[in-house]
């Protein structure tokens, strides 16, 4: 009884107890000290909090909560900089979010200014930027425009459509007329190019991304980027939607599958070798 009454009482905050259901919400079990704010109560609320967005400057740069500051959470000095916002608005309380239902950094960041400062009580709203564009696209900053047009959000269905396994999409990248972006960051690359004196490098940067996409636009041209992970793309599709190429693919998985499908090869041509006839038959 008490626990039913503890639900309800979060429900009708908006805020998550530790009692409540992580149904959707993979990551809630592991950060269980850590409250969460849906978005219903950040909607009806949000001048009342100091809203941080914890994730990378280009993620940022595509969509973001409008009044929030990015603040990534691998900078250095990540706490000193949320205690001197948190101070500077006078102290509204702070709401770390992310991409969503699977991404921790909302949680990370809530825990570790747990650990810093008891007192600071911060929030994570874990549902993330999308559900939050979704539900206020008014109250979206999408690629620095204004407002979103809830039109523009990307459907997981239109994002695979654009998706390629990795053989199929080597092999249609071979087009020479096809231009082949890198957007992984150098750290990631370890000298590793997918095509020999063809990939275009342009990491994140923005400048560079529009350059790429204005040409093949007008020179008519299809273009395949890949990243490490098969992520980072997701949030580049707006990108390239916002600039209107039509014909564009990424490399499902990225560089990861690549690998993954070149080790898979290996094993099969290593067992295949040792299954074979034997030399006395």
């Amino acid at each position: 009884m008490l626990k039913q009454t503890l639900v309800s009482f979060a429900l009708a905050l908006g805020v998550a107890t530790p009692l409540l259901a992580n149904d959707g919400f993979p990551h809630r079990k592991h950060f269980p000290h850590v409250e969460v704010i849906d978005t219903e109560k950040l909607s009806s609320d949000l001048d009342a909090y100091t809203v941080v967005d914890v994730r990378p400057p280009f993620e940022f740069s595509i969509m973001h909560i409008k009044g929030a500051t990015n603040l990534p959470l691998s900078t250095q000095d990540f706490t000193q900089q949320v205690t001197a916002l948190h101070e500077q608005a006078g102290g509204k309380r702070v709401v770390f979010y992310c991409n969503g239902h699977t991404c921790e950094k909302s949680y990370q960041a809530a825990s570790r200014m747990s650990e810093a400062d008891d007192a600071l009580a911060p929030l994570a709203y874990d549902a993330g930027i999308l559900e939050w564009a979704a539900a206020n696209p008014a109250r979206t900053n999408f690629l620095n425009r204004g407002h979103l047009d809830s039109r523009a959000l990307i459907s997981a269905e239109k994002f695979q459509v654009h998706n390629l396994p990795p053989v199929e999409f080597i092999s249609r990248a071979k087009d020479p007329e096809a231009l082949v972006v890198d957007i992984r960051d150098d750290l990631q690359r370890d000298g590793i190019a997918l095509f020999a004196m063809r990939d275009i490098r342009t990491g994140v940067d923005m400048a560079k991304l529009k350059e790429i996409l204005v040409r093949a636009r007008t020179e008519g041209r299809s273009v395949f980027f890949f990243d490490a992970t098969g992520q980072r793309v997701k949030h580049l599709q707006y990108l390239v939607e916002a600039e209107g190429l039509p014909n564009y693919f990424f490399m499902k998985g990225g560089m990861r599958a690549y690998f993954d499908m070149i080790q898979d090869e290996s094993r099969k041509k290593r067992a295949a070798a040792l299954s074979g006839p034997s030399s006395g038959a």
